[in-house]
């Protein structure tokens, strides 16, 4: 074989392998929606195309429902190796929300943390290659509602994804961190909890040499 078909071999493998470790991540590889599939817009989501609807929307932004529930619409609409325009369609729902037809630039000020949230964790599923954009936003919503277990949790699966380019341990130590943190309200299911920590904790094994390891054991869910 030439080099130039042993090059183009080689190219499809890095692909390959590149496209097999993005699928097999912590923001492709933590669902957990299944645990609320007893709520009807959950099975709504799991059911459809994977396309926010403005029926989704609506739900997203209502003070009625809880966050750790719009946390498993959001992961049951779930994510597209070729991207998603998801966080758009809910920005452009909450620029209709707050200023109807006026042309206006939508800020965070205006938006509650739930809402935030649900766009930071939104953008993350929607291109989960690059979540800069989506750690700004999650990083606000965490900074209005830094009690939540459930915030804190999406929060640290969109760290641990940026992580995984250069610490895989730390993948580890961002949910181990969220695990130990008694000051948070335990505001998510705990089998919601333990479908992620049961895919996050195969990146424990990474931590073994670091001294300052905490070993979480798993009494501490509620």
């Amino acid at each position: 074989m030439n080099d130039k078909g042993t090059g183009i071999i080689d190219f499809i493998l890095v692909i390959f392998i590149v496209t097999a470790v993005f699928a097999d991540s912590p923001i492709t590889s933590t669902y957990f929606a299944s645990e609320y599939n007893d709520i009807t817009m959950v099975r709504k989501a799991e059911d459809s195309d994977g396309i926010l609807t403005k029926e989704f929307a609506k739900f997203l932004s209502s003070d009625k429902n809880p966050v750790d529930v719009k946390a498993a619409v959001i992961n049951a609409l779930s994510w597209d190796i070729n991207g998603k325009s998801n966080a758009t369609f809910y920005f452009e729902y909450l620029q209709q929300k707050y200023y109807g037809d006026k042309i206006d630039n939508l800020s965070f000020e205006q938006l509650n943390a739930d809402e935030i949230f649900c766009l930071g964790y939104l953008t993350a599923m929607d291109d989960y290659f690059d979540v800069m954009d989506a750690l700004d936003m999650l990083d606000v919503a965490w900074s209005k509602n830094d009690r939540s277990f459930t915030v804190s949790m999406i929060y640290a699966i969109v760290e641990a994804q940026d992580a995984m380019d250069y610490d895989w341990c730390e993948v580890w130590f961002l949910t181990e961190d969220v695990l130990l943190d008694e000051s948070l309200i335990m505001d998510m299911r705990k089998e919601a909890v333990t479908a992620i920590v049961d895919y996050m904790r195969l990146y424990e094994e990474y931590c073994e040499d670091y001294d300052d390891y905490n070993d979480y054991d798993g009494n501490d869910e509620q």
